[in-house]
């Protein structure tokens, strides 16, 4: 587990998430949360599996399922992303910057109380 660190915004990564909890909002509004995060925040370079850089110009997240537990948001998702396998970029340099697609499935857990969250590669 990996905490998501807050943002320089005072206010928590998940508060919004948390206000939309239960209503037709929620989906959208962690959706859009995840992806304003992106690679900074999220453990997408730990779920590599073709490129060693993690993007997130083309973050792609869907919600798979949701749970309300006591003081806590259980959330797994899935992210679709790219990477790119890095080179020396020299002039002579064989190896082309190929743009890979990525896939992985984190769980969230979010503190209800406090808007903060902890995230796990699955």
């Amino acid at each position: 587990m990996y905490p998501i660190a807050q943002e320089s915004s005072s206010q928590p990564p998940f508060a919004s998430a948390i206000t939309a909890w239960d209503t037709p909002r929620f989906a959208a509004t962690l959706i859009d949360t995840l992806t304003r995060l992106g690679a900074r925040f999220l453990p997408l370079q730990k779920g590599l599996t073709q490129g060693s850089v993690a993007l997130d110009d083309n973050l792609m997240v869907r919600i798979l399922h949701t749970e309300a537990q006591g003081d806590h948001l259980l959330v797994r998702v899935s992210v679709q992303y790219t990477s790119i396998i890095t080179g020396c970029s020299c002039v002579d340099d064989p190896t082309p910057e190929n743009i890979l697609p990525e896939y992985c499935e984190l769980e969230l857990i979010i503190d209800r109380q406090n808007g903060t969250a902890k995230v796990e590669l699955l």
